[in-house]
């Protein structure tokens, strides 16, 4: 026999027991993974001289380790041991593959908009197109086969046996305990709580960049200028605003997040503070000031450091970077709440130096209309609970919300008692296809809701599935952040766990509504009443139903509108794939639809989708209050997140006319969460923003070196 060139970089001799032993070992992930038994030796040995023989027969005159294992794996198979294989196989990816990724082009090279094409990118796609194909190897298979055909899309797959989604951060646990970037002090160098306002800002930079090592998605605080006011207590507004700049560019200058980007980051932001912390004691300087551990004082003295903070940061934002291109991150979350709808006339009158809450929100639809970068929480409508609980959202279009009546540690969590504070996100998103649901319901209504339901049930397996991989990953200490448990600068115990992984939520998304109705009716959302009841009542259906889920698996299960553009062509594409689906998919899809059979063939990036959530599709020929009128309705159902898109395309409309139109939809809808979208072109040579209604720029500069970037 000859040597074998091993994967651990070494020339060693042919020795059939490695074999027998790899076969013992690997196949115990049968029992992880599918619940069934590893191989017994008998077994292990009679493959191992079987795969002896093959080798022998080739005559072969080198052997490498990944040969031996595809003769294993072809020998298993023929076992009909399809467990064992998809234990032991291997997962990687062809030389060719690997180098188009090295370049920038090849698997997933349009994915993400947020990468930047740098080594790190090329890194995390060899690593992303490994983990998928493991993941998906270590599902049953009929639950992997689902998202393969396209049932249904576990979003950020590659990071499915290793963290949970996103997060939303209580920012007084920093406050009080310091910052750990490793989570456990052996790697990194451990800082006791902030004194310094400069400090806290970093504090805060930082915990979301180490943050994104322990999860797949966005990171966030929530309540961020409220618990950050004690520390620039006294300050004038020059130096609260260059601590706002240092925040704002820190967050977009860490190239430091997966695959090299800056870190995916949000901040809720009240223009003043909310009634509901108005009385509760400042976390501040690694002490609660409660009267016990520090002199009493609350988060309602500061209302004029919220004020500037607010004021400051829109004025950062507004201005721009160095080629007054606009911020992208964090994503300022303006959060509209019955307690700013009155002014405080008050504290108007003794700060008449200090904006008033109309200015503030004035400022917000101000970069709205500059750069469209402001996304707005609405909390008025009576659903959203303003007032008596915690509530946000983030990443995009997730909410999540807590009150008393759901946690009975709320009040503590308000009062920061014993270091219980609140831990909101989610531990995994799945998007279900709904069109394919109405194509094997054949305009049967109770089938339509029978396949939705299907559909979760099997999403609600997989989340199961997570659930017990992450109790390993969990235990095995993998996720340190995130369960960090710093030192009590109190007591000098170990202090509370930073995220309650318990308390995370189970997001199932929705997809292609619009298209769903229209095939089931032949009308789309827009077009009939019919269609429009048809939408509300599926989405009635699946929300009761995911509560039905949530009571039987001890899990919290959330109905939302995702941002899955991208899963919203892939749910396309497959159903073209299909020949059962495809003479359906060809009659509702939207995008580019001329010869779609016959480009499947050279591609399958084809520009086809089917409408995200339960939008009315963009092309839709409808004025704007005709699509708030739709959309609108769904918000309280689907109540896991959504969105409500007003395009504003290159025009710069102005800012007190984008407020009254936007205060009069907060007041007058359902609408809990709304962006207003500017397309904006930076020209990459004369480093400035391209604008359509001024002085053109120089002939042939626009067109060789520009960049058209949605906000």
């Amino acid at each position: 026999m000859p040597k074998v060139r091993t994967s651990y970089g070494h020339m060693m001799d042919w020795d059939r027991q490695k074999i027998v032993r790899q076969i013992e070992s690997e196949t115990r992930l049968v029992e992880t993974f599918y619940g069934g038994v590893g191989a017994e030796p008998d077994l292990a040995e009679r493959v191992a001289l079987s795969v002896e023989n093959r080798i022998k027969k080739l005559g072969l005159t080198f052997l490498s380790g990944p040969l031996i294992r595809e003769i294993m794996n072809m020998t298993l198979l023929e076992e009909g041991l399809v467990d064992y294989r998809n234990v032991c196989t291997r997962v990687g990816t062809p030389v060719y593959d690997a180098h188009l990724i090295d370049v920038g082009r090849g698997f997933e090279a349009k994915d993400n908009s947020n990468l930047q094409e740098n080594a790190e990118t090329s890194h995390k796609k060899k690593a992303d197109k490994i983990s998928k194909e493991q993941y998906l190897l270590q599902l049953p298979p009929e639950l992997a086969d689902l998202h393969l055909i396209g049932d249904l899309h576990i979003h950020d797959l590659e990071y499915f046996g290793t963290r949970p989604f996103c997060q939303d951060w209580d920012l007084r646990y920093f406050f009080y305990y310091g910052l750990m970037p490793d989570g456990n002090g052996t790697k990194a160098s451990v800082a006791g709580p902030a004194k310094r306002a400069e400090v806290a800002v970093l504090h805060a930079v930082k915990a979301l960049g180490s943050a994104q090592t322990n999860f797949a998605g966005g990171q966030g605080y929530y309540n961020f200028l409220t618990f950050l006011a004690p520390y620039v207590e006294g300050m004038d507004k020059t130096e609260i605003k260059q601590l706002m700049q240092m925040f704002v560019y820190e967050m977009t200058q860490m190239m430091v997040a997966r695959g090299g980007q800056v870190v995916f980051s949000s901040v809720q932001l009240s223009p003043g503070v909310p009634k509901l912390w108005r009385d509760k004691p400042i976390v501040f300087k690694g002490k609660v000031w409660n009267g016990r551990q520090a002199p009493h004082r609350t988060y309602g003295e500061f209302e004029r450091e919220v004020r500037l903070l607010f004021a400051t940061l829109m004025e950062v934002m507004l201005e721009g970077d160095n080629w007054g291109k606009p911020f992208n991150f964090p994503k300022p979350e303006i959060s509209i709440e019955p307690d700013f709808m009155q002014e405080d006339d008050g504290f108007n009158r003794e700060h008449p130096d200090i904006p008033t809450y109309r200015d503030l929100y004035l400022m917000t639809f101000e970069l709205a209309s500059k750069f469209g970068t402001p996304y707005y929480d609405n909390q008025l409508p009576a659903y959203r609970g303003a007032g008596e609980g915690i509530s946000c959202y983030q990443c995009c279009a997730y909410q999540f919300s807590t009150t008393a009546e759901n946690d009975e540690t709320f009040e503590e969590k308000l009062l920061f008692k014993d270091g219980k504070h609140f831990s909101m996100g989610s531990w995994q998103v799945i998007s279900v296809n709904c069109p394919r649901a109405a194509y094997r319901a054949d305009h049967e209504d109770d089938r339509l809701f029978s396949e939705l339901r299907g559909m979760m049930d099997s999403a609600v397996s997989i989340f199961r599935i997570k659930r017990r991989w992450m109790e390993h990953v969990r235990a095995n200490g993998r996720m340190p952040f995130a369960m960090q448990r710093p030192k009590d600068p109190e007591t000098l115990e170990r202090g509370t766990v930073a995220v309650d992984l318990d308390g995370l939520v189970y997001t199932i998304g929705i997809v292609g509504v619009n298209e769903m109705v229209e095939h089931h009716l032949g009308s789309q959302l827009h077009e009939t009443k019919d269609a429009f009841r048809l939408a509300v009542r599926a989405m009635t259906e699946m929300e009761q139903y995911a509560k039905k889920l949530s009571l039987k698996h001890g899990m919290t299960i959330a109905l939302a509108r995702t941002p899955a553009e991208t899963t919203g062509q892939r749910f396309a594409v497959s159903d073209l794939l299909d020949e059962t689906y495809r003479p359906y998919v060809q009659k509702v899809v939207k995008g580019d639809t001329k010869n779609l059979p016959d480009r499947a063939k050279q591609t399958l990036d084809l520009p086809i989708y089917y409408t995200n959530g339960v939008h009315v599709t963009p092309s839709a020929p409808v004025p704007l209050t005709k699509r708030i009128e739709i959309e609108h309705v769904f918000f309280p159902i689907v109540d896991g997140g959504n969105i409500f898109h007003i395009w504003l395309g290159e025009s710069r409309p102005d800012p007190r006319g984008l407020m009254d139109m936007a205060m009069n939809l907060c007041r007058t809808t359902q609408i809990g969460y709304f962006a207003f979208t500017r397309d904006l072109t930076v020209s990459l040579k004369q480093f400035t923003e391209y604008r359509p209604d001024t002085k053109k720029e120089t002939s042939g500069v626009f067109a060789s070196a520009d960049m058209r970037v949605l906000i």
